[in-house]
Parts: structure tokens; C-alpha cells; sequence
């Protein structure tokens, strides 16, 4: 809400019409709504709105039939501006650098015709969650309605039956594309469309789930890992940083392949052991660890072979002044002298370089073309809904994916990953779906030279697009 006044809240409805300009040199032309879908409590009274942004496309027969991908962000509290603005609109931010790295992210901002843009083959739906984006939590005692694991599930739930209904959809085959803790979302989501609320029977099957940035732990809760170590999980991350701002002899991808069979071949086990471990297997690790990571051997026997993610990122480059980004780890700025708690996102390397295109693409242009005329704020991410967060869950979000593949023997899954991403780490997905139960022959893993966000930059954005186009396809 801006400070200079109260915000009155009047639903909005918005249309417009476009074409984009494909990769293959096709013109495709689409629609879009653009609408406040109300959540209203046992006496009438509308106490929440997700927003969505929906983009049809218009030159096609059996509409009714096309496949339809409902994206959405995480946080928990973010707005879909992300993937929108990033990817999978027909409008696309665009950076000069080919890894959107090494440039000043100072306006003016380039929003340009989006080649990679999947309307030729799906519908498109964003989604801002109540309070996020432009939704809005119409009643303050409301937020156990929506603020919480299972709640935030129903709720989509709840919008998405809504949406196939509003648009005679209900033939369409149904992807979810996640990212972040939207993975979790996604899970959770598959589950309860599947039928899951105690109270009713409503099933909808899904054709497939895109996890970008895996946030699901085999624990309980989200990143949480049973049976192993965090930093066994974090190293192959870290080594990849390592890799990229060391420049080290090799591929990318054959040191992190390599640092995969030391945390699994000895690492781990090192770790077991703790104090029994012997001293001279203690520095060989030690060793090993400092080759992979970049820190000093020093530090590693310090920290008792171990590595803590957040310190890591203001280690590395300590020496040049620098720190690196969580959720992008090519990023850099100079090291932060303040002591006190820095903000995870607004002090972040990377985010603090990159948010401010992404806001200006859905507050300006993007804006402006989906013809929504309101004056409402955009919020990129609310803290209301994650300091009010229910993060006790009656379901398990790796559990509820295996139950929802397990009911549905079509249902297929892709798993997206960046290299840099220290936030979600590519660990995280690799061990999470070697201990969820899931049918592996229906389960697809990438991972891509990006961070957090796979769509920043040319080379992640088309591997990633390319990979979603074709579970769409079914190919």
C-alpha cells in the first residue's frame, strides 16, 4: 500500500490483443485477460484476490483442447513478474551481455519481442498469489486462508477450477510450472488437484509439473534433507562458483561431475564419521574440499570439513574485495562492510543488480500492452504473506508428488536447475528425487550455466524454454 494514500481495492478486468514473432519465423496473434479472481468468505464478503494474466492464442480451432501451463514465482509472497517478464511472456526483458552478467542494470530497459515464447503450442496463465504482485488480501483476519503451505495449495486449487471453468478449458491438458518454493507449491498443488482436501472430492489430473530451482526437501519443511548433510548437498554449487570466478582448467561440467563422486564416494561418509575420523583422512578431505570449493584449507579444518552456505558467498572472493550472489553466484558486488544482518534479497549480489528491470518491465511496458489501467502497486514479493507463513504442513511436498505420479501413470515431471544457484541448489534436486519414490523413467533432470533464475541471459533461457516445449509436446 503506498504511504501517500489508502488503497481502495475495485476488482480489475483488462483485455488486449498482440502477435509475437517466433524463433521459427512464425507471427502467432494472441489475446489476453488480465483479472482480480475474489476468494469470499461463509457470509459473502470478498477477503482475498489472486491476480492472473492469461494469453490466448486466437487463430486456432478446438481452443477448448490446447494445452494450458499456469505459472507462478515463490517466496513464499512473490509475484509471478519473474517467469513473465523473464521468459514465457510474448514480451521479454532482453540484456546485451549473452549471460545477463556483466553489465550496468541502470535504466533504460530493453522489453522486446520474446522468440522463445511457447504461445504457438500452450495457453498461458501467470499467477500473482493474495497479496503479491496485484493480488491483495482484502481482510487482514483472513491470512490463515491463504498464508501457508497447505492453505496456499487449496487456494490455487480453488483457482485454477475456477479459471477452467471461466474459460471452457477443462479438455486442455494442464502443466504447472514452479520456481523456488513454487516447486513446493507445485507439489502440493498436484496433490490436492488430485483430491486431496479432507472435505471435498474435486479431481483434476495434470499432464506434467516443471520444477525450476527445487526447494523440496526430503524432511520435513522446505530445504529440509534427511539423511545427509546440507554441505554435502551445497559443495557441488560451490564448486561450480569456484569454476566460474577461478577460471579452472576444464568443463563446467566435468569438475561439478567430479565433485558429485567425491561427495558421494568419500565426503559424506568423512562427515559420518565426525570425530573418529582419522587425522591424516581428515587433511586429505580437507584437501579435496579447498580444490572444490576454492576456500582455504585452513578454513575447511576450522569449520571441521563443513561449509556454511551464506559465509561462503562473502569467502570466496574475499581476497578481491568482492562477495558473490545467492541467487546467482556469477554476480558480484563489493563485499558489505556493514555488520549488522544484511536483507537476503535487497543486499544480495544479484538480486539487488537484477529486480529493478523486472519491475520496471511489469510496472512500464508490459504493463501498458496488457491494457491494465489501474494504479495499483505492484509488490514483487509481500513480506505480510511470509512473516505470516504457516510452514507446518499436513502434507509433505516430496511425499505428494509421489502420490500424485503414483495416481496418475501419465503424469510427467521435469526437474530445472541452474549451475550458480546457491539458493536452490542443483544438489537439492538430484538427491531429493533419488530418495522421493518417484518412477524415474517419467522424471527429467537439467541443469543450465544460470542461476536462480534459468531465464536471465540467452544460453539458460533457450535450454530451459526448448526443454519446457518439449514435455508440452510430449517429446
Amino acid at each position: 500500500m503506498s504511504k501517500m494514500q489508502a488503497e481502495p481495492f475495485t476488482p480489475g478486468y483488462f483485455e488486449s490483443s498482440g502477435s509475437v514473432r517466433l524463433a521459427s519465423g512464425a507471427t502467432v496473434p494472441f489475446r489476453t485477460v488480465c483479472q482480480d479472481n475474489l476468494f469470499y468468505d461463509e457470509e459473502g464478503k470478498a477477503v482475498g484476490s489472486m491476480f492472473t494474466y492469461s494469453y490466448f492464442r486466437t487463430d486456432v480451432e478446438n481452443a477448448e483442447q490446447r494445452p494450458v501451463i499456469f505459472h507462478f514465482n515463490g517466496g513464499p509472497g512473490s509475484g509471478s513478474m519473474w517467469l513473465h517478464c523473464g521468459l514465457f511472456a510474448p514480451w521479454r526483458l532482453k540484456f546485451d551481455d549473452p549471460e545477463a552478467v556483466q553489465q550496468p542494470f541502470v535504466p533504460p530497459y530493453r522489453v522486446e519481442n520474446n522468440e522463445l515464447c511457447l504461445i504457438d503450442i500452450a495457453d498461458l496463465v501467470f499467477i500473482d498469489p493474495v497479496g503479491c504482485g496485484y493480488g491483495r488480501l482484502l481482510d487482514p483476519a483472513a491470512t490463515d486462508r491463504f498464508f501457508g503451505m497447505d492453505a496456499d495449495a487449496d487456494s490455487f486449487n480453488d483457482l485454477i477450477q475456477s479459471w477452467l471453468g471461466k474459460h471452457h478449458r477443462w479438455q486442455s491438458p494442464k502443466f504447472l510450472l514452479g520456481e523456488s518454493y513454487g516447486t513446493n507449491r507445485a507439489c502440493l498443488l498436484a496433490e490436492s488437484l488430485s483430491g486431496s482436501p479432507q472435505d471435498e472430492y474435486s479431481p483434476v489430473n495434470l499432464n506434467g509439473l516443471v520444477l525450476l530451482g527445487s526447494a523440496i526437501g526430503t524432511g520435513d519443511g522446505v530445504n529440509n534433507y534427511e539423511g545427509i548433510e546440507n554441505t554435502v548437498i551445497l559443495l557441488p554449487t560451490a564448486a561450480a562458483t569456484n569454476w566460474y570466478h577461478n577460471k579452472l582448467p576444464g568443463s563446467l561440467e566435468d569438475f561439478v561431475e567430479a565433485c558429485y563422486a567425491f561427495c558421494r564416494e568419500e565426503y559424506a561418509g568423512a562427515l559420518f564419521q565426525g570425530d573418529f575420523l582419522p587425522a591424516e583422512k581428515k587433511d586429505a578431505i580437507a584437501e579435496k574440499v579447498a580444490y572444490f570449493s576454492g576456500l582455504p584449507k585452513d578454513l575447511i579444518l576450522e569449520q571441521n570439513l563443513r561449509i556454511e552456505k551464506m559465509a561462503f558467498l562473502r569467502q570466496i572472493l574475499k581476497d578481491r574485495g568482492l562477495e558473490v550472489g545467492l541467487y546467482d553466484s556469477r554476480f558480484t558486488l563489493p563485499l558489505n562492510k556493514d555488520f549488522s544482518q544484511p536483507n537476503m534479497v535487497r543486499d544480495d549480489s544479484a538480486q539487488a543488480q537484477f529486480a529493478p528491470p523486472f519491475m520496471a518491465a511489469i510496472s512500464g511496458p508490459m504493463k501498458e500492452w496488457l491494457g491494465i489501467t489501474f494504479d495499483r502497486k505492484f509488490y514483487a514479493s509481500a513480506s505480510i504473506a511470509f512473516r505470516n507463513w504457516n510452514r507446518i504442513s499436513h502434507r509433505h511436498a516430496a511425499k505428494s508428488l509421489a502420490a500424485s505420479m503414483r495416481r496418475n501413470p501419465k503424469l510427467r515431471v521435469l526437474f530445472s536447475s541452474g549451475y550458480y544457484d546457491m539458493q536452490c541448489k542443483m544438489g537439492e534436486a538430484r538427491y531429493m528425487v533419488s530418495h522421493a519414490n518417484l518412477p524415474l523413467e517419467r522424471v527429467k533432470m537439467s541443469v543450465y550455466p544460470s542461476g536462480h533464475m534459468s531465464y536471465l541471459g540467452e544460453v539458460g533461457a533457450k535450454a530451459f524454454a526448448d526443454d519446457v516445449r518439449a514435455m508440452v509436446l510430449g517429446e
